[in-house]
């Protein structure tokens, strides 16, 4: 839980300044999105869950496409910047936290995604999280992360965050063959 607690209490703390990028993430988070639907089907998704949702910028992405969405988070304060920030979509969003089993019942979402959360924690909850993802979905489970590629500042952005990024890249492909039957890479 410690973890959990010390990565919330960042996040809490650069919430304002992570908003600033909110607009920079939609476009990213639309061009991911448009990808997707190039290589899976998404006519029969109605309902969509985003873990970590942060200040809320792919879960805009979702609801101004006519998504049903849901966005969890542990950090209060990024929850507030996501209320803000999307104000007028039908957004429901809630505190929650990996280290508890997220608050869904199995297989109620069509789609569960979760964007640039799981480099950050230990594997042991990130596992958690995967598994967590899986039970909740009855379609698809979408990852957005960092690859084997390193970029120098997010090297050092990694450094000073203190996840598990390093470890992370090499070992996702296993853990992703581990928990799902079918895992599709798409390069963004």
């Amino acid at each position: 839980m410690e973890v959990i607690d010390k990565h919330t209490g960042l996040f809490d703390k650069i919430a304002k300044f992570y908003s600033w990028f909110f607009h920079r993430q939609q476009k990213g988070y639309e061009y991911a999105l448009k990808k997707l639907g190039e290589a899976e089907d998404l006519s029969s998704i109605n309902n969509v869950l985003d873990v970590g949702c942060g200040t809320g910028a792919l879960c805009s992405v979702y609801a101004k496409n006519g998504y049903k969405t849901t966005g969890v988070d542990s950090s209060s304060k990024m929850l507030n910047q996501a209320k803000k920030k999307t104000q007028g979509l039908n957004i429901g969003f809630q505190q929650a936290s990996i280290v508890n089993d997220l608050p869904f019942e199995d297989n109620s979402m069509d789609l569960v995604s979760a964007c640039f959360v799981a480099h950050g924690l230990p594997k042991e909850l990130r596992m958690k999280m995967l598994h967590d993802m899986n039970r909740i979905s009855n379609q698809l489970v979408i990852l957005i992360e960092f690859n084997q590629t390193r970029r120098w500042y997010i090297h050092l952005i990694e450094l000073a965050e203190t996840g598990d990024y390093f470890n992370f890249i090499k070992t996702i492909d296993a853990e992703f063959d581990s928990i799902f039957t079918s895992v599709k890479k798409i390069q963004l």
